[in-house]
């Protein structure tokens, strides 16, 4: 009996250590603090992507200038941690081997479409390109918008104050357009 109680035991010392020592790898760092100002950069970079696609006609420079600087801050954003290095199969010579990253687990996917979806966009804009349907620019535009939604809120980073800008929806007007009133709607009728 002496023995299969120290086997028990044993057992369940060595279930509590495994459990005491998973549970510390699953709970997912806070980022660091930089990610908060560099989110707040890429939702203004993805700002004036929107503004350059529903401008009348479509500015393909600005957009394309815009999705550059966003690609930019997708690697600012990997350089400070925030968001994941894509896995290689060796390092660099000299470099040292890349640690996982401590993120939650589905964040490298959606790391990895946000930077596909921004290099779409952009190789429909860039000069030279044939110029894209509005419409169809429109909708992958809302698409990359959603995937850097999904992106935050899969990477625990912080949202942008205000949110991240949208694609209006067709017929409304832009965010940066201003309406002026018809004399027609502000003219009283006499009675």
């Amino acid at each position: 009996m002496g023995t299969i109680r120290k086997s028990i035991a044993s057992g369940i010392s060595l279930i509590v250590a495994g459990v005491v020592l998973v549970v510390p790898s699953a709970v997912a760092e806070e980022p660091p603090a930089a990610c908060g100002g560099l989110v707040g950069q890429l939702s203004s970079t993805l700002k004036g992507v929107v503004d350059g696609v529903v401008a009348e006609p479509p500015e393909g420079k600005a957009v394309s200038e815009a999705l550059g600087d966003s690609l930019g801050l997708l690697t600012a954003m990997q350089g400070a941690k925030c968001l994941p290095v894509p896995p290689v199969s060796a390092p660099a010579a000299g470099s040292p081997a890349a640690e996982p990253f401590p993120g939650p687990e589905l964040c490298p996917s959606h790391a990895m479409a946000s930077f596909a979806g921004v290099y779409s966009v952009l190789s429909k804009v860039v000069p030279g390109a044939v110029p894209p349907d509005p419409g169809k620019l429109k909708n992958e535009v809302t698409g990359v918008l959603k995937t850097v939604k999904d992106l935050l809120a899969n990477c625990g980073l912080p949202e942008p104050e205000g949110g991240l800008p949208t694609v209006p929806a067709p017929g409304s007007p832009s965010p940066t357009s201003t309406t002026t009133p018809s004399p027609t709607t502000t003219s009283a009728r006499p009675t």
